[in-house]
């Protein structure tokens, strides 16, 4: 692969800022779709960064790219990957889960005797939509940290990915929609 190649790739990509504004989300969108030459909005972001970055990256590199995943990364094929940054993002995801199980076992013992301490969780939003943009945030700013010293090589665009993945994520959230399915979930139990 030519460095040259994945250097075009991810300068010709929108940037990214973790914002939950309609200009944003729109002018995102908008680039993503400018850039791959698609006119059907219905096509997802991830889809579109992935059938861009097969055109650069080799096919393993391409197959490995592919299986990075917000939703998965804290498995531990993850944390033991050779992608120094998969392998430290896998790391602290796996903490925040745990440290987030434990935070939900014990709430009810918290509430009566004081906070427990936790080392990336900190202080937890009681809104749980709050709670949720709070988590997102810190694995953004985790991302952020990681980028340091990657501009153009796999792990750049791992990252930005990853990035991309948190930010979609936080733009499904609709407090409306959440509020009616809690709602729901109330007659139902």
């Amino acid at each position: 692969m030519l460095t040259g190649n994945l250097e075009y790739l991810i300068s010709s990509l929108p940037n990214l800022t973790f914002s939950y504004s309609d200009t944003v989300k729109l002018e995102i969108r908008g680039l993503f779709q400018k850039y791959a030459s698609n006119e059907e909005d219905s096509q997802d972001l991830v889809s579109i960064l992935h059938d861009d970055a097969s055109k650069y990256l080799s096919p393993s590199e391409f197959n490995r790219f592919k299986t990075i995943e917000l939703k998965s990364i804290h498995l531990p094929n993850f944390r033991d990957s050779s992608v120094d940054v998969v392998a430290k993002f896998s790391k602290f995801m796996h903490h925040l889960k745990s440290e987030l199980k434990d935070y939900r076992i014990n709430r009810k013992s918290i509430e009566s005797t004081g906070k427990l301490h936790y080392e990336i969780l900190g202080e937890l939003p009681e809104n749980p939509l709050k709670a949720e943009e709070y988590l997102l945030g810190l694995q953004w700013q985790k991302l952020e940290t990681l980028s340091l010293g990657h501009y153009a090589n796999f792990s750049a665009l791992t990252l930005y990915k990853l990035k991309l993945e948190v930010l979609l994520r936080w733009w499904q959230f609709d407090a409306e929609v959440g509020f009616e399915v809690f709602q729901q979930s109330l007659k139902v139990a």
